[in-house]
């Protein structure tokens, strides 16, 4: 099956690459941006019923109606990045933050 759509959540994950994507396992994130808006409401739906929260990036951008982390928040990163080294690590945060000043 080809995907007509390129899902990439809020923090950067392409979810169309993603096993747990292509098994059927998780649904697709988005963006805080309008044209993502039944996606991401479907996909906090599922994160309250599988884990009892929602995302913390997902949120994030939701709240601020911005596109993604890295590309849109002037933020980024921030320290929801710097508690859970996710999907990040402390070596890439540390080059993203050094290169953008």
């Amino acid at each position: 099956m080809v995907e007509s759509r390129m899902y990439v959540a809020a923090c950067g994950v392409c979810c169309s690459v993603c096993g747990l994507y292509k098994k059927g396992i998780c649904l697709p994130c988005g963006s805080g941006l309008q044209k993502d808006e039944e996606v991401v409401r479907r996909k906090i739906e599922e994160q309250m019923k599988n884990l009892g929260h929602v995302c913390s990036k997902l949120q994030c951008v939701v709240d601020k109606k911005i596109g993604y982390c890295m590309c849109d928040c002037p933020e980024f990163p921030c320290e929801s990045y710097s508690e859970r080294l996710f999907p990040y690590s402390e070596r890439f945060l540390k080059m993203y933050t050094s290169r953008n000043r």
